[in-house]
């Protein structure tokens, strides 16, 4: 069973105001470790960023999936991280978004660089 999302504004809050950051091309990385089951996620897509909502849609959706593929390689457990969008979905394919956030994992390392 898939670990528990951020949901809750306060949580968002507390990774944006405590967490540490690692940019990327096209997305943002956010991270805190918190209290925790398993990594936990919240994806962000802003309309002055991205676009329309069907555009914020898909920005998320693509960040999500992303999340799915690397969820079992990151090497802290009780984590909470923030996926900032700041590509326009149609303007970008989805193993640049992919490679972009892999890169940004290991900088902060949270993943290893091999995998």
């Amino acid at each position: 069973m898939a670990a528990e999302g951020l949901k809750k504004d306060s949580q968002f809050r507390l990774v944006y105001r405590e967490g540490r950051r690692e940019a990327g091309k096209r997305i943002t990385v956010l991270y805190l470790r918190a209290e925790c089951e398993g990594p936990s996620a919240g994806f962000v897509a802003s309309k002055k960023r991205v676009g329309k909502a069907c555009q914020r849609n898909r920005a998320k959706r693509l960040m999500r999936e992303i999340f799915r593929k690397l969820r079992d390689r990151i090497n802290e457990k009780n984590i909470w991280i923030v996926f900032i969008a700041s590509f326009r979905p149609e303007e970008t394919s989805f193993q640049e978004l992919l490679e972009d956030v892999e890169r940004s994992l290991v900088r902060a390392g949270l993943i290893s660089n091999c995998g």
